[in-house]
Parts: structure tokens; sequence; C-alpha cells
């Protein structure tokens, strides 16, 4: 049978979805574009009418004009045609928008941040960044603070064409595991690392392996810890090792001289690896935590207030810098009474996040903008500002170095709600 087309023409008024999402999704402080303009949109809307329903239009028409000129029997017909037509079948139409283009006023970049610290602050060391990057790429960009990472993820996953977030590792890794979130740049802290790591630490002979820990007390600074205490906890669980009491202690220090008055059996705290002699880089899984302890030779304190063995790393020697070195001061047998019986496998720092669906060659503009930008002075009243990020740069990341995370996740059984809650 063929189909006939009628085509009108209907005018909508909406508004348009990406210019809101700064009012809706952050904080006030935050420099937004303005919102609730209305745009009008004409577009051509084309259903299919079937032939019956033009038969009944025509039919109606005979009926009111020219049915007192037929015969009887013939109005008759009429009547009975019109009475037994089927009902119009409902008509689904698909109306399709166009988006203002991305990097327009009307529509601009999202850089999303989590409130680390106040909005005031964020809007202000944003400022350089985005004039940075205007200049590059040419497009438009705004800054918005949403409540948490929680909220910065889920813009993420909402606009996925649209927005750049700073979050967590961990953070990541659920919008990763949620909308396919990309990891584009990782931040480098002031020790020259991409990443944190955390060392399980027990008194000499005590404990020759984690299962040696079955029942024993641990001393822990903070148990949302992904290095210091998640990470443990997952391989202890893998293990079928459950610890004795966890004691809770106010940071790594207090955790440490816990362990060394005997109070504890065993604590964790942060891992930063030595400055190694002559240039040699420390490798992870390669170089022992304490290679330093063959030269058979005790720490000092240098000068300058550096914990060394042997001298300086220029001349061949050590330099410490786990979270023992922080109590060398007051406590110079620290390093004597404890050893490093594991580490943590290294977690990537805060991490700049792209939605899934974000332009390519805009993607490569602002990657390679923000990089340059944080390693340039610049950089010292925007990002790498020490109340803000305080970063000393950023480098490419590689979605694998986040695997330790799924591993705790999984090993622990936390699902995203639980690991938004650790986060919290």
């Amino acid at each position: 049978m063929n189909l006939h087309h009628r085509a009108r023409l209907i005018a909508f008024t909406l508004l348009t979805t990406a210019a809101t999402l700064p009012a809706f999704a952050c904080r006030p402080e935050a420099a937004a574009p303005a919102t609730g303009v209305p745009t009008v949109v004409t577009v051509e809307v084309t259903r299919l009418v079937a032939p019956a329903e033009i038969q009944s239009t025509d039919d109606a028409t005979i009926s009111a004009t020219g049915a007192s000129a037929l015969p009887a029997t013939a109005s008759a017909a009429v009547a009975a045609t019109a009475t037994i037509a089927p009902p119009a079948a409902p008509i689904e139409v698909t109306v399709e928008v166009t988006r203002p283009p991305l990097g327009t006023a009307e529509r601009p970049v999202q850089l999303l941040f989590p409130p680390t610290t106040a909005g005031a602050v964020i809007a202000q060391r944003a400022e350089p960044l985005v004039a940075a990057l205007e200049a590059a790429t040419g497009a438009e960009f705004a800054v918005g603070v949403p409540d948490n990472e929680a909220a910065v993820a889920a813009l993420l996953c909402a606009a996925p064409a649209d927005t750049i977030g700073f979050i967590s590792a961990a953070a990541y890794t659920l919008a990763h595991e949620e909308c396919d979130a990309v990891a584009g740049l990782v931040a480098r802290h002031d020790n020259g690392l991409t990443w944190q790591m955390g060392m399980l630490v027990t008194r000499p002979g005590a404990a020759a392996e984690l299962a040696d820990l079955a029942g024993q007390r641990w001393a822990v600074a903070d148990t949302r810890s992904l290095p210091n205490y998640l990470y443990f906890r997952a391989q202890m669980a893998a293990a079928g090792i459950e610890p004795g009491e966890v004691v809770a202690q106010p940071e790594d220090t207090s955790a440490l001289l816990a362990l060394r008055n005997e109070e504890v059996d065993f604590t964790t705290a942060v891992f930063v690896p030595p400055v190694m002699p002559l240039d040699r880089q420390w490798v992870f899984g390669e170089t022992e935590p304490e290679e330093w302890r063959v030269l058979g030779i005790a720490p000092t304190r240098s000068p300058i207030g550096y914990v060394l063995v042997a001298g300086e790393p220029e001349f061949g020697g050590y330099r410490l810098r786990d979270a023992r070195a922080r109590l060398f001061d007051t406590t110079p047998d620290i390093f004597d009474v404890t050893r490093i019986l594991a580490l943590s496998e290294p977690i990537p720092n805060e991490t700049v996040v792209f939605g899934a669906d974000f332009p390519l060659s805009l993607g490569r503009q602002t990657l390679a903008t923000m990089a340059e930008f944080a390693a340039s002075e610049a950089c010292q009243t925007s990002l790498c500002s020490a109340d803000f990020y305080g970063w000393t740069g950023l480098e490419p990341a590689d979605d694998a170095a986040y695997d330790p995370i799924r591993l705790i996740q999984d090993t622990l059984e936390l699902e995203a709600a639980d690991l938004w809650a650790e986060l919290d």
C-alpha cells in the first residue's frame, strides 16, 4: 500500500542543556557562563499518514457537503464507511536539535574541580590556566566547583563531550568504570613522583612475611588511605590473613612511635624512595626499599636537614625520605628499631580526566597546553600554588597504573558507593 507524506512546521522553545551545566551542578563561587536564555529552534517534523486516514477525511467531507445529493443507499454507504474507519495510529516523532559548537560562549569547555579548598581560591587560581588554554586553543573555558568528587565524576559521565575533571586516582577509576572517562595527565608532586606508596613496618626480626601478622595489633593513621591501609588490607584478605586490633593514630609519625614503643606489632606509613647514589633511579619491584643497609652505616642528619647514609647522593650516599625521616631529630634510633616488611604498589596522584566523547583534536591541544603550563612560572600562581594543588608538573597518564585501585576494590568487594564513602 502506498504511503503519503504530510509535513508540518513546528517551533520548539528549549533551553540548551550544556549552557546550564555549571548552574545546576556547581557552587555559586565558580566562574560559569550566563544561563537561562531560551533559544528558539525551528525544526521540520515529517510524519507518515496512511491512505485510510485520507480516505476517512474525504468521506467525512462528502458526508458534510454532498450527502443530501446522493441516493439513500449511497448515503448509508458513506456513513458506514465513516463509522468503521480505524482510528489513526499514534505517530512517534524524533526531534534532533543542533547544540552550539563546543568552546563557544554558549557552550564553553567545563573545567571541574572538587572543593579541595575554598571556591573563591579555586576560581582565582584557575584563571591563569583558563587564559593559557583559551590563548592556545581559541576555545572558551569555564571553571566549575561541584559539591564533591562524586559530583565531578557524574558530570564527566553526563556531559562526556564537554568536561575535564581534576580528581583523585580513585575517583578516576570509578568514572572510567562508569562511563569510560579517559585519564589524560597525572600530577607530579614536590618529591618528583607521580605516585604515592605505603610501607608496612615491623620491629627487626618480628615478622618475615605477611602471614606472621595474623592476629597482630596494627597502628594506622588513616583507614581511608589507599596506599597506607586499604592496599595492605586487600593483600591480607587475599591471603586469608586476619590482623588483630587496628589502633587509630593521628598521623604516620604517631603510628611509628607506637611501634617503636611496642604499643603495637606493626604499622603502615608513607614510603618515599631514597634519592639514590650518583643519579641512579629507584625502581619499584627491582630496587630494595632499604638498599642502603648493605653499607652498614647508620643514618645521620646533614647540616641542611637531610637524613643521609654515607653522605650526599652526588658523592655516593643515600638521602632517606620515608615517614621515619621526620622523626629522626627527636627519635634518632627510629631506623634502628624498625624494618620495612612490604611496600604497596604505586598509586597515581591526582589526575586530569576527560569525558569519553571529548573531541580528539581539542583534547590533544589541551593536554599539550596543560603540560607546558604546569612546567612554567605561571603555574606557581595556579595549579602549582601551595594553597591549591602544589604540583610541580604534569605527565602523561597510563590507565594500567590504576590497576592497584581496581585490585583493592575487587578484593575487598567494595561497591562504587563504598569507595566514594572512603573518599568523602
